[in-house]
């Protein structure tokens, strides 16, 4: 089943809520810790999906664009009538979106074909001193299927876009059902 299949019930896994939750909150506190907040900013939601991080940034943000590549998950994004929430189906390439103070991209960049480049566009869009923030699958080379991104792996690709304050870290832990959803952390930001 693909994305488009999911869109519908999407947002009534228990794990999907949960993983949303735990992001929005890994998000609050390193803006927090780095002196910032949500509050007025313009923020990209890079592979949003149906819209709950989106949706949960747009409580302070001043703007929150949700891209997603799926037309039926922009589709249930738009249906829940945020004001100042924009869903665009689509890739970073397709739009002129403008310039944003914060990007986000949850559990999305494992799934790109090229990441470091997507990295590069992505942080091409960051107004100076904006940030970047990316949660993902950490990837188990043993797994039957292997699947994710290496800590490495992240931190290349967020230097290599010339970002600063580059860290890479666990994301947040939150138990679920008998296992604990330990996605890792990419952050950094724009030069000023």
């Amino acid at each position: 089943m693909g994305w488009d299949e999911e869109a519908a019930t999407w947002d009534d896994h228990p794990a999907v809520q949960a993983y949303a939750q735990a992001a929005y909150a890994s998000l609050v506190d390193h803006l927090e810790a780095h002196g910032t907040a949500l509050a007025g900013r313009r923020v990209l939601d890079f592979g949003c999906g149906s819209g709950l991080l989106t949706v949960a940034m747009a409580a302070e943000a001043s703007q929150v664009v949700g891209l997603d590549v799926s037309g039926p998950m922009i589709e249930v994004l738009q249906s829940k009538s945020v004001d100042n929430v924009r869903g665009v189906v689509g890739g970073i390439a397709d739009h002129d979106l403008g310039s944003f103070d914060l990007i986000t991209c949850s559990s999305v960049c494992a799934f790109v074909d090229d990441y470091p480049s997507t990295v590069k566009a992505l942080v091409e869009r960051l107004v100076p001193g904006g940030w970047l923030l990316q949660w993902d699958w950490e990837l188990d080379p043993q797994a039957d299927e292997p699947y994710g991104l290496t800590r490495e792996a992240v931190s290349d690709a967020l230097l290599a876009a010339e970002l600063i304050d580059v860290a890479v870290r666990t994301g947040f832990e939150v138990p679920f059902e008998g296992m604990t959803m330990a996605p890792i952390l990419g952050v950094g930001r724009a030069p000023a």
